[in-house]
């Protein structure tokens, strides 16, 4: 499915047609062609595993709930994480799928994060362990530079945020900051020990995320809201946003934690 999807962005992302926009989704944000043409693809494939007898509910960004003839397992897909880099042609977005068998986050069982511009496959299943493209993931080291500085910091979720000034603290603890645009995606890089913490303070939604969230945790990250809180029992719905902080280093994690309490971002 990802790869079709892929193949159809070839022809969409960075051009005039693809950035044209269409309706508001089902997620709230306004859908655009290259949005519509990939969650064609997930609808086709969804169709032809109904057609095989298999049961489910797709929840999707731009389509919202249909169901396949039962409430659970629930896919949940973002078909472009990342459509506004897609549209301007920022090589920088993927799609995003996860299977749940309950209604929060530690119900999802397998998850799959498919760049769309770079042909890299991450990939989940709980209890399994996380791999990159079908290799186990072995990640880079992840510590506070002498400084206690976050050595790479990247923000997501940055659109909802309205106290920017209670970044700050955070903003100067960190050697480097990066905002790159594809929740999904970033939530890999800290998998990979590519990013040392990523710190999302306006939230993100369930198809944004969830997928990232497994592989996170097959990956031993420690991932928790703003003041700490377990993520777990979070509804994957469409209506909910939770704050994310995430990192593989449990020093890290604290360091970035305490940054955004000084500046009461918590």
């Amino acid at each position: 499915m990802a790869a079709e999807i892929a193949t159809c962005l070839d022809d969409l992302a960075g051009t005039e047609e693809g950035r044209v926009t269409l309706e508001i989704g089902a997620g709230g944000d306004r859908t655009a062609v290259v949005d519509r043409g990939a969650e064609d693809v997930v609808v086709a494939h969804c169709e032809a595993l109904a057609s095989a007898g298999v049961r489910f509910l797709l929840r999707s960004e731009e389509l919202g709930d249909r169901a396949y003839g039962a409430p659970h397992p629930v896919l949940l897909v973002d078909p472009v994480d990342g459509s506004l880099n897609a549209m301007y042609g920022l090589p920088y977005y993927c799609t995003s799928l996860c299977l749940v068998d309950g209604d929060r986050v530690e119900d999802a069982t397998v998850a799959v994060v498919r760049s769309l511009a770079l042909p890299t496959v991450y990939a989940a299943v709980r209890g399994g362990g996380a791999t990159r493209d079908g290799v186990p993931l072995h990640p880079l080291r992840v510590a506070l530079d002498e400084r206690r500085r976050v050595p790479m910091l990247l923000l997501e979720g940055m659109s909802t945020v309205r106290n920017v000034d209670a970044l700050g603290p955070l903003l100067a603890g960190s050697r480097r900051v990066r905002l790159l645009g594809s929740a999904a995606l970033s939530l890999c890089q800290v998998a990979t020990g590519s990013g040392s913490a990523l710190v999302a303070p306006g939230g993100m939604r369930a198809f944004d995320c969830a997928a990232g969230l497994l592989l996170l945790r097959e990956s031993g990250a420690v991932t928790t809201d703003l003041g700490g809180g377990s993520l777990d029992d979070r509804p994957l719905d469409f209506a909910t946003r939770f704050p994310i902080v995430t990192s593989l280093s449990p020093e890290v994690h604290r360091r970035t934690l305490e940054l955004l309490a000084e500046g009461g971002a918590t």
